[in-house]
């Protein structure tokens, strides 16, 4: 299923907006409709008339959210010849995508915790594109004799997993007291990223 791509009226998107915050703050427990109605200033009634329930509005704020990361990471990788190119702009392109939309990777995180309890089908399938651009760029490496034979699922762990960690944990780290600096910035660490998955899915020679 894909993203309803139709362009919600003001009140649903205000709604929607808000709680996509809440969800990302207290998971979908912790999110309750009273204290939405609160930020919103929306009575229940209508957020019950453009979400059928707490549910559905969770099914559709994440929907929305993973597709507008995966979409413009896709979009990217595919304007790129090289597959080195590719992995190192689905780095770049994630690390950017998810630093602007900071509920992404907040709302992932809580999911995994959880193990998935509440994810939508079609928020999960907007991963699984995340996914499938990194194996058609793994594959084209292979083909090109450049990348080594990997399942994708392990690099696709070490850059959605990596990402998302650092991004949510940021608050954490910054409260650590430390004379020197010791927190890489998010660019730094992405280079970095970059440089270890080049270096271990490159194809090495034998007898090298």
């Amino acid at each position: 299923m894909k993203p309803n791509t139709r362009k919600p009226n003001a009140t649903a998107l205000k709604i929607q907006l808000c709680a996509t915050e809440m969800f990302a703050e207290k998971g979908y427990e912790g999110t309750i409709m009273d204290e939405l109605t609160e930020r919103t200033g929306v009575n229940k009634a209508s957020i019950y008339y453009h979400f059928r329930d707490k549910a559905t509005l969770y099914e559709h704020c994440l929907t929305q959210l993973f597709a507008s990361v995966a979409a413009p990471v896709a979009d990217a990788v595919d304007q790129a010849s090289t597959p080195d190119e590719k992995l190192a702009i689905f780095i770049q392109s994630f690390a950017e995508q998810a630093r602007e939309k900071p509920a992404m990777p907040s709302i992932l995180m809580r999911e995994i915790a959880s193990g998935g309890q509440h994810m939508p089908d079609t928020a999960r399938q907007q991963m699984q594109r995340l996914l499938s651009t990194l194996k058609n760029l793994l594959n084209q490496g292979q083909q090109e004799a450049i990348f080594e034979s990997f399942n994708a699922l392990t690099p696709h762990f070490m850059v959605i997993g990596s990402l998302c960690f650092f991004l949510t944990s940021q608050p954490m780290r910054d409260r650590i007291d430390s004379p020197e600096k010791i927190d890489p910035e998010l660019n730094e660490f992405t280079h970095q990223l970059i440089r270890i998955l080049q270096s271990g899915l490159a194809k090495t020679t034998k007898g090298a």
